[in-house]
């Protein structure tokens, strides 16, 4: 049966179908001008059209690689199992033993397709055709009402509250958050192994915040099991990892068209947000602000 080990053995491939670093800086480029007014509708279509179409060329690629590898492996199932013959081993339970591989391999495709299907649809409207019609510039105080819809749908109160937190309390509390996100989207897991790199992947999440989560999670497992003190280090990386995720919540939960046609006022006003609600946690402060600019692509 599939391993855990084999599953991983898929991940550069699916990373590859869905972070092509190289297309996401030209979306990231392409998007950013469409939102500065320097390209229209029919040439962000373009790049979008162009993006999707090498995706489902990559998918349908990877489809057939695991498609071939499983019909590979079915033979070598029965050939591998020493303990029993063809004979020896009823019909009923190859039938089950085969059926529980094919499942497990199914998994990855699951996560692929629900990666494809999230990106494809944040980056590309409906009716982009109209886009210009559309565009919606909101004043002041329609973002900000929109900013408290987005925080009370997340959950914001609580994420701002861990801020505070002294650091040894927040940094163990990090991860039953990270669980919690986790709960909410799919419910309490069925296998207690799965580990947290997995669940951000089922998640959706982007690359840059995956590698944030598990850096903290292993300054975690490490402090858990040496009982050291907590360092300046390790806090570091408990609070990117969690302003990641919380700005990635807090803006996945916006509508792509909203963040396209506000950006400026968005951010500007987010900023001012988080800076008035941090003023006595400079650090948490600092770090999640960096992450607005970072995601809003603000020198």
């Amino acid at each position: 049966m599939t391993t855990s080990q084999e599953l991983k053995d898929y991940e550069p491939m699916v990373e590859k179908i869905i972070f092509d670093q190289k297309e996401l800086q030209t979306l990231k480029q392409t998007i950013k001008s469409f939102a500065d007014g320097n390209i229209n509708a029919k040439e962000l279509k373009s790049v979008l059209l162009q993006c999707r179409g090498r995706m489902v060329e990559d998918v349908n690629d990877f489809v057939s690689y695991v498609a071939n590898t499983i019909a590979e492996n079915v033979p070598e199932l029965d050939k591998s199992n020493n303990e029993f013959s063809q004979e020896e081993l009823p019909s009923s339970q190859v039938e089950a033993q085969l059926r529980a591989e094919i499942k497990e391999k199914n998994e990855l495709l699951e996560i692929v397709a629900q990666r494809v299907s999230k990106l494809v649809s944040k980056l590309i409207p409906e009716n982009i055709e109209h886009v210009n019609e559309v565009q919606k510039l909101l004043s002041k105080e329609e973002i900000t009402k929109e900013m408290e819809h987005c925080f009370t749908r997340i959950g914001a109160k609580e994420w701002v509250a861990m801020c505070f937190l002294n650091d040894s309390e927040f940094f163990v509390k990090v991860y039953p958050k990270l669980e919690e996100v986790y709960k909410k989207r799919f419910g309490k897991s069925q296998n207690e192994q799965e580990s947290m790199s997995y669940k951000m992947k089922k998640l959706g999440f982007p690359e840059d915040v995956e590698i944030a989560v598990i850096n903290y999670v292993k300054a975690r497992n490490k402090y858990q099991h040496t009982m050291t003190e907590l360092s300046l280090s390790s806090m570091d990386l408990a609070r990117k990892a969690f302003s990641k995720v919380f700005v990635y919540l807090l803006l996945d939960s916006m509508e792509s068209s909203f963040l396209l046609d506000n950006r400026e006022k968005l951010y500007a006003n987010l900023t001012k947000f988080f800076s008035k609600q941090l003023t006595g946690n400079p650090a948490f402060r600092k770090t999640i602000i960096n992450e607005l600019k970072t995601v809003f692509q603000v020198d």
